[in-house]
């Protein structure tokens, strides 16, 4: 099975039917968790997603702990949000940003659920997930709840105490070994909130540290917090909700697998690396191989656009989003050695809006879905590519990505436009006469 991140896999919203939402008793009472990631370069030559290699495996680990007590639909994570300083990547404006948090929280509260829980791992985000959790709460009715990295005794933040031990635990996770970051500072106003981190200093790393009792440490603070937030009763319930039971302790004992000293020619991780594709993956070089990637200029990059909707009693709601990624891992393997292509962060949470009246569906408007391609398009030019091949997997992106794209070629005087395969395959009469959505070529 394809998967649209490193998670556990019964709680995975995007796996789940919108009848399997309509029917879920004491929707009320579940938890939402919506992932937030940042890209950017933390140092230590570890990847540009490495808060979300970071802050996947610590939710997969507290949520996998928690099966027996927690009640919770985990949403796919959120890729696109600010992006301040120049070691960061992919940002969009702060109205987008927090147009398209609403954005999924309607649809949250849309599907039945009343609390939602955002796990940020961005320290450039933190108040933009304050402020947008604020709103959802005022706005939706939700009862909101934030969890930040940082409340966890772990900080990408410059200035965070707890950023040597994380430096670390991120290098043990991406199976490379814990070395010295060699570019240098170029800090101003540190200490005049919010200060200016051009370059973030570099980290000393301390390589006795135990990064498998740091992860499941942390990974045992983040159960107990998410079992807090399940103990407490929905807005206007009356009564204090169920009694929060600790988490089993041998399950949070050993969530890790792999050694403390992963050998320095694999990625030794407790989970397979998300995505299959992860050699193409744009997010998964390190700042310093994307600046020295050769010939941008006749590299492919593909932008993924997909959805979460409704595909029907028995397939689930990210079907759009999920052949994307099932695509990708299928085909870029079999490119020739050598051909110029990577892939960009995928855009999960497409235009739906026909669908929202079946439980589960999430959309984003036409404006956040313009926005979030400009965006991304904007930060790929400013690196040096100059080519660009949207695979969409999802009808009702389509016109916007259409309109959109001829603005891209103009503004940016770039090659930019749609990919698809031309393959037809057979289908039943009746499907090609009347079929598009969750019939027989999208269930095979």
């Amino acid at each position: 099975m394809t998967w649209l991140a490193n998670g556990e896999k019964t709680t995975a919203w995007a796996h789940h039917a919108w009848s399997d939402f309509a029917s879920l008793p004491d929707k009320h009472r579940y938890v939402a968790i919506l992932p937030v990631h940042g890209l950017a370069d933390h140092g230590m030559a570890l990847p540009l997603d490495i808060e979300e290699v970071v802050g996947s495996e610590l939710l997969r680990g507290a949520v996998s702990a928690s099966l027996d007590t927690l009640r919770a639909r985990v949403l796919p994570p959120l890729r696109f949000a600010l992006a301040p300083i120049p070691a960061s990547f992919f940002g969009v404006d702060p109205e987008t940003a927090h147009d398209l948090i609403l954005e999924i929280a309607s649809g949250v509260q849309a599907a039945g659920f009343r609390k939602l829980v955002f796990w940020n791992t961005s320290p450039w985000n933190e108040e933009l997930v304050d402020t947008a959790s604020r709103d959802a709460r005022a706005g939706l009715g939700l009862q909101t709840f934030v969890i930040n990295l940082n409340g966890l005794g772990l900080d990408f933040h410059p200035q965070g105490s707890g950023r040597p031990a994380l430096q670390a635990l991120g290098a043990r996770l991406c199976g490379v070994a814990v070395r010295e970051e060699s570019r240098a500072a170029d800090v101003s106003d540190p200490d005049f909130r919010p200060g200016f981190w051009r370059q973030p200093p570099p980290v000393i790393p301390d390589p006795a540290l135990d990064t498998t009792a740091l992860l499941a440490d942390a990974t045992a603070h983040l159960a107990r917090l998410l079992a807090e937030i399940d103990a407490k009763a929905p807005l206007g319930t009356p009564g204090t909700g169920s009694t929060p039971t600790a988490p089993p302790a041998a399950r949070l004992a050993a969530p890790a697998a792999s050694p403390a000293n992963p050998p320095a020619n694999g990625r030794a991780s407790t989970s397979p690396a998300w995505p299959a594709y992860r050699s193409s993956y744009l997010p998964a070089l390190t700042r310093t191989e994307l600046e020295q990637w050769p010939e941008k200029a006749k590299t492919l990059v593909i932008l993924p656009t997909g959805a979460i909707e409704q595909h029907g009693h028995h397939l689930p709601v990210g079907v759009d989003s999920i052949l994307g990624q099932a695509w990708l891992g299928a085909a870029l393997p079999k490119l020739d050695p050598g051909t110029r292509v990577l892939v960009a962060p995928p855009i999960t949470f497409g235009k739906s809006n026909e669908h929202m009246e079946f439980p589960g569906t999430l959309t984003v408007s036409a404006k956040t879905l313009r926005r979030l391609l400009l965006a991304i398009t904007h930060q790929l030019h400013a690196l040096g590519f100059r080519t660009f091949g949207v695979l969409n997997t999802h009808g009702g992106n389509s016109a916007v990505l259409v309109y959109t794209l001829r603005e891209i070629q103009a503004t940016f005087g770039v090659r930019a436009g749609m990919i698809s395969s031309g393959y037809s395959s057979q289908l039943p009469e009746v499907e090609r006469e009347f079929g598009f959505h969750g019939g027989t070529w999208e269930t095979s």
